[in-house]
C-alpha cells in the first residue's frame, strides 16, 4: 500500500526571476510541481507573444537562450497546464524576469 500526504493544495511554483550567468545558482527557470500528477505543458513567451521555450517534463527548464543566443534582461510570460493528483485540470500563468 502506498500513502501520499500533501500539506498544500496542488500547485506549480515558478520563480519570478532568474539569472542565467553560469554560476550554478538560478541559471534555469523551471516549474516546481507539488501535488501534480503530470505536466501537459510549461511554455514561456517573449513580450511579442512568440514561444521561446516549451516542455512537458516536470523539472526541465529554460536557460535564457533562444536558438543558442543568450537573451538580455527582459520579462517573459509563462503558462502551465497540468493534471493534479485528483485528476483535475490545473492552469496557471505568470511572469518571470531574466536578469543578466
Amino acid at each position: 500500500m502506498s500513502v501520499k500526504v500533501f500539506n498544500t493544495d496542488p500547485q506549480v511554483f515558478v520563480p519570478t526571476a532568474f539569472t542565467p550567468n553560469g554560476d550554478g545558482r538560478n541559471d534555469v527557470i523551471r516549474p516546481i510541481a507539488v501535488g501534480i500528477n503530470h505536466i501537459d505543458y510549461f511554455r514561456i513567451y517573449n513580450r511579442w507573444g512568440e514561444l521561446v521555450f516549451s516542455t512537458t517534463t516536470n523539472g526541465k527548464g529554460w536557460d535564457g537562450t533562444i536558438n543558442g543566443q543568450p537573451q538580455g534582461t527582459n520579462t517573459y510570460v509563462w503558462v502551465v497546464h497540468a493534471i493534479d493528483f485528483t485528476g483535475k485540470e490545473f492552469f496557471r500563468k505568470g511572469a518571470v524576469t531574466l536578469i543578466r
